[in-house]
Order: structure tokens, then sequence, then C-alpha cells
């Protein structure tokens, strides 16, 4: 059998434990390595370094001073699993609203700590995909200044075994 993992809403990093997560983990802190400070800079970024987890990734750029995230890069395997094509598409404008302010709130925090976030949780705000399980890792990328936030690239890892939530 199978181990199953707690849920989360806000970890780090160090908290993921699945494949594509992990993957994106250690590339984000390879290219911090790298970078002057501890968050590294999206022109590090080579997706083929990444072609094994791209069909869960997405990459969203920051609009203004986190005004609104705008999906640059959406992969394929986010649509089946999400039963939505997101390239394109304003995080401020997703439907559910409720899912729209979660991710929101998520990613401008980032742009104040500059620093990854981790969630392992079972999917809320879409009603045809409740029984989906997933952790994601959102890890955030500077400008070419290395003075702010620029791209923010997730990665989900779907159908993980997970502890059913406790009542309270």
């Amino acid at each position: 059998m199978t181990e199953t993992l707690p849920p989360f809403d806000s970890g780090s990093i160090d908290d993921c434990r699945f494949p594509a997560t992990v993957a994106v983990g250690e590339y984000w802190k390879s290219c911090a390595k790298t970078a002057d400070g501890d968050t590294p800079l999206y022109r590090a970024v080579d997706l083929m370094d990444l072609y094994k987890v791209a069909p869960l990734l997405t990459i969203k750029d920051v609009v203004g001073e986190g005004e609104d995230f705008v999906v640059r890069y959406w992969g394929t395997e986010l649509r089946r699993a999400l039963g939505f094509e997101g390239t394109g598409m304003r995080i401020g404008e997703l439907e559910p609203p409720e899912m729209s302010r979660n991710l929101m709130e998520r990613y401008r925090r980032m742009l104040q700590t500059q620093q990854p976030e981790s969630r392992r949780a079972q999917i809320e705000h879409l009603e045809h995909r409740k029984f989906v399980t997933y952790e994601v890792l959102h890890v955030p990328w500077l400008d070419d200044a290395g003075s702010r936030v620029s791209q923010i690239m997730t990665v989900y890892q779907f159908n993980i075994p997970l502890e059913p939530k406790s009542a309270i």
C-alpha cells in the first residue's frame, strides 16, 4: 500500500515529495546558486532542461506591480487534468472567483518574499475536478536587473496519495 501524506496549505520548496515538484524545486535551487542572491533570474530558465515535466508546468508573467498575472505557458497535461486551456488567461479573471482570489493572494505574497511556496491538497474550486489530489510548487524568477519577480513558474503533480481532511 502506498503511504499517504498530510495536506498542507503553505509549505516550502523542501516540503515537496513527488517527482515533478521535486524536479522543478531542484532546478530552481540550481539556478539560484548561479544568481547573485537567493532567487534566480528568469533568463536562466531553459525549458529544455525541464522537458520531462513541461506538460505539468505553467509560467505566468507579472503585470505591473502584481495587478495581475498572465499565463505565458500552459502545459498540455494541465488542460487534461484541470479541464481548460489557460494560455493567455489572466489569473484575476479565472473562474470560479475563489480560485482566482486564492492564486492572486499567493502570487502577490511571492512578489514580496521572492521565495517558493508549495501546497498539497485536493481540488476545491473546480466542481468537475473535486476528486483530484495534487501537490503544487510555485517558484519565482527575477527580471534581468534582479530587482523584482517578473515570472512565476508552477508545476503540479496530480493524483497523489493524500490523507483525508480531518473534521474540525
